[in-house]
């Protein structure tokens, strides 16, 4: 049995909330290009690693009301959030040197987008985590363990460049907010444990490692 108590019902209403939400997301990110990469704090790191997104994806997957709703909702706020990303950036390139305006970035835009119909796709599978069995316990696990490999290597990057403490704050506590919560809803708690360090392990030695 699935629970279907979501506030994302798959109206014209809700989707249009979805699009708002993805390209008001887009814009603030961008925005965060004004602030310098590398210094310690590096605020607009929120817009090129992963930790940010996880969260806020794994949010709209466990607010909406069917695995198809889910699907249809992260590739919505995604699209957004690629659409005012890089269309923002078009216009600042008009008026602003550190934008570099060369034009619309066309074959960026239909990568993330690309990208977007995978995490679509991904965003369906996990939503069966609202089923009553032990398969909840490991997609539970999922979007924890990617914040906890990325934790581990913006720590490392941290330590060794002094760079991304924002980073690191923002997905230690979304970590341990995320991480408890699902941990309270996991069916099996020894299941969603295990899950957790088996893959965040490999996340980290697959995407994290090489570029420490």
């Amino acid at each position: 049995m699935i629970v279907h108590s979501k506030k994302l019902d798959g109206s014209f209403k809700s989707y249009s909330f979805v699009i708002g939400l993805g390209l008001f997301v887009g814009i603030i990110t961008r925005l965060t290009d004004f602030f310098p990469y590398d210094d310690l704090w590096s605020f607009s790191s929120i817009a090129t690693l992963f930790g940010f997104w996880m969260l806020t994806v794994t949010l709209i997957i466990y607010v909406s009301s069917s695995n198809k709703n889910a699907a249809i909702n992260v590739f919505l706020y995604l699209f957004g959030m690629n659409f005012s990303f890089y269309f923002l950036k078009y216009i600042l390139g008009f008026f602003v040197p550190i934008f570099n305006n060369e034009g619309f970035h066309w074959n960026l835009f239909i990568l993330y987008n690309v990208f977007a119909l995978v995490c679509s796709a991904i965003a369906y599978v996990l939503y069966f985590w609202n089923k009553e069995n032990k398969l909840n316990s490991f997609l539970y696990a999922l979007p924890v363990s990617g914040l906890v490999a990325e934790a581990i290597g913006i720590s490392i990057y941290l330590y060794n460049n002094h760079t991304f403490l924002f980073q690191l704050i923002f997905d230690f506590l979304s970590l341990i907010v995320l991480g408890y919560w699902f941990y309270k809803k996991a069916n099996n708690k020894l299941i969603y444990i295990m899950t957790i360090v088996a893959v965040s392990s490999i996340v980290y030695f697959v995407v994290y490692r090489p570029f420490l």
